[in-house]
């Protein structure tokens, strides 16, 4: 009778450490910073220009979709197709862009900056912690905003998304 107290008592302590442990491991988890999704497109014009849509999750998936490739720097060896890639450190992120958000005042920005009598200039869309700027005619300079998704982009180990 005596062993039996016993064993259910290490039972009794064994599974409030295991308890115990998880529930110190799920509220690590909850307190890791998320990256701020966000959305970087380039649409077609009628000449030779880049189109593609990146994209970033929240859990720091990155997805590159490349309708017409890059002319320039290390994403120019990709050919059209969908691409994936991980980023790792989100408060990183988060700061960099929120940066360049600030240094142009994206939130203060219209919505939309186009004309659409003119055809052939491509869009520029951005989304970024709830707001949605495109820009085609004669909109803000977002350079440094965009500079910084591009050189977001390029850093990244970009593998081929398999189809099935």
């Amino acid at each position: 009778m005596r062993r039996t107290l016993l064993g259910l008592s290490w039972l009794g302590i064994l599974c409030c450490l295991f308890l115990g442990c998880a529930r110190e491991n799920s509220s690590m988890v909850s307190t890791e910073e998320a990256f701020l999704p966000a959305l970087y497109k380039k649409t077609m014009c009628f000449g030779p220009c880049p189109a593609f849509t990146f994209e970033v999750a929240g859990t720091g998936a990155a997805t590159l979709s490349i309708d017409r490739p890059l002319r320039n720097g290390p994403l120019s060896k990709l050919n059209p197709g969908v691409y994936r890639a991980q980023m790792f450190d989100a408060s990183a992120w988060n700061a960099r862009l929120q940066a360049a958000a600030d240094e142009v005042q994206y939130n203060s920005l219209d919505s939309l900056y186009d004309n659409q009598r003119i055809t052939d200039l491509p869009a520029t869309i951005t989304e970024w912690a709830g707001k949605s700027v495109t820009n085609r005619y004669n909109g803000p300079d977002l350079t440094p905003f965009y500079a910084t998704f591009d050189e977001a982009m390029a850093a990244l180990k970009w593998l081929p998304n398999e189809t099935k």
